[in-house]
């Protein structure tokens, strides 16, 4: 199967009408002479944007970052001289605050800008190419006037990855490099140069945070803006300072790798929202690439690993040499929701986050005499303090920190971390998990019957919306392989991208990892496990995770049995009570595995049903995903008339037997 769209030039005519020479001696009277040694080293296509956001946003100077200590030692000493971040108690540590209204992903501003012949995915906005550039370029005119431009390099991926991207930020926020410094590598303009040629492309983002208020709050929030270019890869976000809108590399570039995938490694490589983690087992690491959307408990999965590579993103290729399929964590650092962090459940990260020597940068807490704390954190909240919003009191009953407020770690500062994160070959994943928050549906663990099955698990998820999106109301929404918000391409593109990959031939198959869905968010109510009075809550506990973890590798590696249903394979009791005694010294009943095991007919029906009307809209998905579905269904329908609307995994063992 080939890729169904066309690649395109990666810039328009009337930049390449501008020189060198004319371009450089443009750029000379906003820098100096340091500054200008630094970009005599950058070739054309790396200068071309430089040229182009000083022409259109005409800062008062030009800082070139090449990722120095002693550049980066200047940036955080004027992130504070700003008041972008504001000092803590520890050496290392500092504190961020992003506006009222500026607190997570602006779903209604995100547009892709495309020409008219680009299909753009059906769940996400589209923008008229021109019509797009027109307006963003007139926002963004003279944005910076009496701001420096800062100029970074930036990888996505470790040094001499194939997959990595070369990546340039432009922005005025010194909050944004000093974070970008902690989760990215940043290499040198000639390094920079030599990335792009030998790869052909780069993404290109330009940010301002436009004119404030105060230290933090966007005096134009209604031009607040994040548009993506995906002909040419770049990124155009104004008026805004939370991460998720302004530190383009992140999920801003990761939506381009999507599309550059898409376009010119069709069936070859994935870049997906996921952790990395591995686990040991029987002398060797079995490593997971797992996605769920933002605040569904995918940091925390990551954490329970011995091998962490990453919590986030995660860039899948083939091994030309060996067949086996493997990733890269394109950032090295962790951007992690701080809500809930406690010593009893997360001591590593809680260890990084009050270590006096470990880099911090918090965002969105509250901070009482330089000491941060946070929603849900071990010990009293102080009477008093200062958040995002301002004064705060303990008596206005109002939270302490937004529920999306933030942490920003250099992974190496965790016990777990795995030094295999810098190495260029990556490493051999051998399961994909695909998860939400999924409150009534679908059994805790299922493994997919063969390949296509996992794609088909990975593109029905649905999730209860977080507070990482602005205007979330916690109301259910499709999200397909947990990453919907990230590829721009049509749905039926990327389905079929995904089949594409687990057959290629390059991949040799006992290398295919297997697929899982996942269920951790199934709740008491929808399970009859809710008595009178009690407040609702989740069936299972956050430390049951490692036991889930462990119970999939052996599943896996076929060291434990199996119960066949329509929908995939699920665990047997017995394994999982020796594991979760084994393993966190917990006793696990039978009643708790019947009610995170048994197949719910009607919830199933509904969901499979709801799944084929929703994807019978996109057109262009392949016959075989649809032919999964149908079985599924007709499975479940079956058991509906033999077993009744609940049905155990006992009572699906006996009917296997029938």
């Amino acid at each position: 199967m080939k890729s169904p769209l066309k690649s395109r030039p990666r810039h328009s005519e009337d930049e390449d009408i501008v020189s060198l020479e004319v371009m450089r001696e443009y750029l000379a009277s906003f820098l100096d002479m340091e500054n200008h040694e630094k970009l005599l080293r950058c070739r054309i296509a790396v200068t071309r944007p430089i040229y182009h956001g000083a022409f259109h946003m005409q800062p008062a100077s030009i800082v070139i970052n090449t990722g120095s200590i002693e550049e980066l030692n200047h940036i955080r000493k004027m992130a504070l001289k700003k008041r972008e971040e504001i000092p803590l108690n520890k050496k290392h540590h500092t504190c961020h605050f992003d506006g009222p209204e500026d607190q997570g992903r602006d779903t209604v501003h995100t547009k892709y800008l495309a020409y008219p012949d680009t299909p753009i995915n059906s769940l996400q906005k589209k923008k008229d190419w021109q019509e797009g550039i027109t307006e963003i370029l007139g926002i963004m005119k003279n944005i910076m006037a009496d701001k420096t431009m800062i100029v970074s390099f930036i990888l996505r991926g470790p040094a001499g990855s194939k997959t990595a991207d070369p990546t340039i930020q432009i922005t005025n926020s010194y909050y944004v490099v000093h974070s970008e410094d902690i989760l990215y590598r940043m290499i040198s303009p000639a390094g920079f140069s030599r990335e792009v040629s030998n790869k052909g492309y780069m993404f290109t983002n330009f940010h301002s945070a436009g004119q404030l208020t105060s230290e933090y709050v966007s005096a134009r929030i209604d031009r607040r803006r994040i548009y993506m270019d995906v002909e040419h890869f770049r990124s155009y976000s104004c008026n805004d300072q939370y991460a998720g809108n302004s530190m383009a590399p992140k999920k801003i570039n990761h939506r381009f790798a999507n599309m550059n995938n898409i376009r010119n490694y069709f069936g070859k490589r994935l870049d997906e929202h996921m952790f990395i983690t591995g686990f040991p087992l029987n002398g060797e690491v079995i490593y997971f690439a797992g996605a769920y959307p933002s605040g569904c408990g995918k940091t925390g999965t990551a954490m329970t690993g011995s091998y962490l590579i990453g919590d986030d993103l995660a860039k899948i290729f083939i091994d030309d040499n060996n067949g086996e399929v493997r990733a890269v964590n394109p950032e090295k650092g962790m951007f992690g929701i701080i809500e809930g962090i406690n010593q009893e459940n997360d001591p590593e990260v809680i260890k990084v986050l009050m270590d006096d020597e470990s880099e911090v940068i918090f965002s969105n807490i509250l901070i009482n005499d330089e000491k941060p704390y946070w929603n849900n954190m071990d010990g009293e909240l102080p009477e008093q303090g200062q958040n995002y919003q301002g004064k705060w009191l303990r008596s206005s009953g109002h939270p302490a920190s937004h529920k999306n407020s933030r942490f920003t770690i250099d992974l190496a500062a965790l016990k777990n971390y795995d030094h295999a994160t810098e190495k260029p070959e990556g490493v051999k994943i051998s399961c994909l998990l695909f998860g939400g928050r999924d409150y009534t549906t679908m059994p805790t663990i299922v493994i997919a019957h063969d390949w296509m099955n996992t794609v088909v698990h990975g593109a029905i998820i649905r999730s209860a919306t977080t507070a990482t999106e602005i205007g979330a109301d916690g109301s259910e929404k499709r999200s397909p392989f947990a990453n919907e918000a990230f590829f721009p391409a049509p749905l039926a593109h990327y389905i079929n991208h995904y089949k594409a990959f687990g057959e290629n031939r390059a991949i040799r198959s006992y290398n295919l990892p297997s697929g899982f869905q996942v269920n951790y968010w199934l709740h008491k109510s929808s399970r009859g496990l809710l008595a009178a009075g009690e407040k609702d809550s989740l069936i299972g506990e956050k430390c049951d995770t490692i036991v889930w973890m462990i119970a999939m590798a052996l599943i896996h590696n076929r060291k434990i049995d199996t119960i066949w249903t329509p929908i995939g394979r699920i665990p047997c009791y017995h394994d999982l009570r020796e594991l979760f005694k084994k393993k966190i010294n917990k006793e696990y009943n039978l009643e708790i595995y019947n009610k995170q095991f048994s197949l719910y007919t009607d919830n199933l029906v509904k969901r499979i049903e709801l799944s084929i009307a929703e994807f019978s809209r996109e057109e262009g998905i392949t016959i075989e995903f649809f032919q999964v579905l149908n079985r599924w269904l007709e499975g479940i329908k079956e058991l509906q008339k033999a077993a009744g609307e609940i049905v155990s995994p006992e009572r699906m063992l006996l009917l296997n037997k029938s």
